[in-house]
């Protein structure tokens, strides 16, 4: 039996190694071009909108009601995108809940990318101003000594 073994572990090991970053390496620039290109187009309106705005616009759904022009226009950026990963990952014969939960985590990850993406600019934005007021309260506090 062990003799066996060792027959069939050797035909396993001559195998050509494969590049397991491949796949990886050609989807990772597409998400990160697409989470880029939708916060530069769109960053008054993700910015000056809650949170969950972000979220129907990467689906290209909302529960109730309508998807606004910005909302639609990010949805057009994105769907392509999600074409080319799923297309990337030569992956066939996907039953419709495979390829739904596919696309729910690519979407999952794009909204996650884009939301950490305004909260960090919020962040920063809130730090500048809180800068800026200890420095205008500094100024205030500031007394000339002496006459020139």
């Amino acid at each position: 039996m062990k003799m066996l073994k060792d027959f069939f572990a050797r035909i396993v090991c001559c195998e050509e190694p494969e590049d397991v970053m491949k796949i990886a390496d050609a989807i990772g620039p597409l998400i990160e071009e697409a989470v880029w290109d939708v916060f530069v187009n769109h960053r008054m309106e993700l910015l000056s909108e809650p949170i969950t705005f972000v979220v129907p616009a990467v689906w290209g759904a909302k529960k109730d009601g309508e998807l606004t022009a910005s909302q639609k226009a990010i949805n057009g950026q994105v769907t392509p995108v999600i074409d080319k990963i799923i297309a990337a990952l030569d992956i066939k014969c996907l039953k419709p809940s495979q390829e739904f939960a596919i696309n729910y985590l690519i979407r999952g990850l794009i909204v996650s990318k884009i939301t950490y993406m305004i909260e960090a600019l919020r962040s920063r934005l809130k730090e500048r101003s809180l800068d800026e007021q200890t420095l205008n309260e500094a100024l205030l506090r500031f007394k000339p000594h002496g006459t020139a």
